[in-house]
């Protein structure tokens, strides 16, 4: 296989629209395109940890991140009256807006030369061994050297290449979401626990004004709500916490529209995470759960491993096979400890020092090169 020089990337998500920039500034022509017709301008934050910030600043992004989010470097856990427990340093991240986050890092890859297409799928994907014939839900047709699958953890094109057994899974958690005002002590990854221990809220700054706070509830199955009563709902579920970082974020949920709810449905392909000149990156190869609040993070590491992959290496096959060798330990390390920690909520009688020390052992984890 040659190298390549035309690449299509699906999905416009963090991992997607990293990827079409990474790729652009290493000179290949990339065409990006997503199923949603504009970006959302609704979403609630994303820590961005230590390593990311390392793999944005590698390629020249961290300081835009920087100026929009709140840099952080403490972790807090409190009880649900908010007396602070236990305080630990912890490696400088930041807390960013999702929608922020999408504006800088798509802004930066049509900055780069990326073509970047919305409201746009692919109907057909045709591998031919030589190159990958695309037909555009536009009715255009286009051939390219490699598409990149980063069109999220209900991934199609995994689905096709991959098969069906690599389908996510529901992990027994659902998060509860909402924006607020940022009160000063809400100065780093806080977490607020129930007298029993069963219950966690957390709370994240974004920007300086501004922080989200989250909400992690246990399930057998999938749990489904009335949409027009998300602020109600959530407000029934956390009157027990009566700390005021929380009461008085709560005060600001005024309407359904300001609360989101996603349940952890996960999964992790084995290596390699490509199929003749189709490769996966983000979600459609690794949805975590949030506890290690790394997905995003990882997506990006991904995109800047396989766009110097693709670079640095003959062809096609060697970067391919290169860039899965490079992800998949490190990918899998951090995603098995956020899959562990989720589970540890779940037990009976959970146990809050054990939580902290795993959270902590796997920051200084992500402290190692990607």
């Amino acid at each position: 296989m040659k190298k390549a020089k035309r690449v299509l990337v699906v999905g416009s998500g963090i991992g997607g629209a990293t990827a079409a920039y990474t790729l652009a500034r290493a000179g290949v022509e990339t065409h990006c395109i997503d199923i949603q017709p504009t970006r959302s301008t609704v979403g609630s934050g994303i820590c961005l940890l230590h390593n990311t910030m390392r793999a944005l600043s590698e390629i020249g992004l961290a300081e835009p991140c920087l100026e929009s989010g709140l840099k952080f470097e403490v972790f807090k856990q409190h009880d649900a009256a908010g007396n602070l427990l236990m305080s630990n340093p912890t490696p400088p991240g930041i807390g960013i807006r999702r929608p922020e986050l999408a504006r800088i890092l798509e802004t930066a890859a049509s900055d780069a030369g990326a073509t970047m297409e919305r409201g746009l799928t692919a109907d057909t994907v045709d591998d031919r061994g030589d190159r990958v014939e695309v037909k555009l839900s536009d009715g255009r047709e286009a051939a390219y050297d490699l598409v990149v699958a980063a069109d999220g953890a209900y991934s199609k094109l995994r689905e096709r290449f991959f098969g069906s057994g690599h389908r996510v899974w529901f992990a027994g958690q659902s998060a509860w979401r909402f924006n607020a005002p940022r009160p000063p002590e809400v100065d780093g990854f806080c977490l607020y626990r129930s007298p029993d221990g069963k219950r966690t809220v957390g709370a994240l700054p974004t920007s300086k004004e501004a922080c989200y706070l989250f909400f992690l509830e246990n399930s057998a199955q999938h749990m489904h709500w009335p949409d027009d009563q998300l602020d109600v709902l959530v407000r029934e579920r956390l009157a027990e916490f009566t700390a005021p970082v929380i009461q008085d974020s709560l005060a600001q949920v005024t309407t359904p529209q300001q609360v989101l709810v996603r349940p952890f449905d996960v999964n992790l392909v084995q290596a390699p995470w490509h199929r003749g000149r189709i490769v996966m990156l983000g979600d459609s190869a690794h949805s975590p759960t949030p506890q290690m609040t790394s997905g995003g993070g990882l997506a990006i590491e991904d995109a800047v491993v396989l766009a110097q992959c693709l670079r640095d290496l003959p062809d096609i096959e060697e970067a391919m096979a290169a860039y899965s060798n490079r992800r998949f330990e490190r990918v899998s390390t951090v995603w098995n400890a956020s899959l562990q920690l989720c589970k540890y909520e779940q037990e009976p009688v959970p146990n809050p020092q054990r939580s902290a020390a795993l959270l902590l052992q796997t920051y200084q984890y992500l402290g190692q090169p990607m």
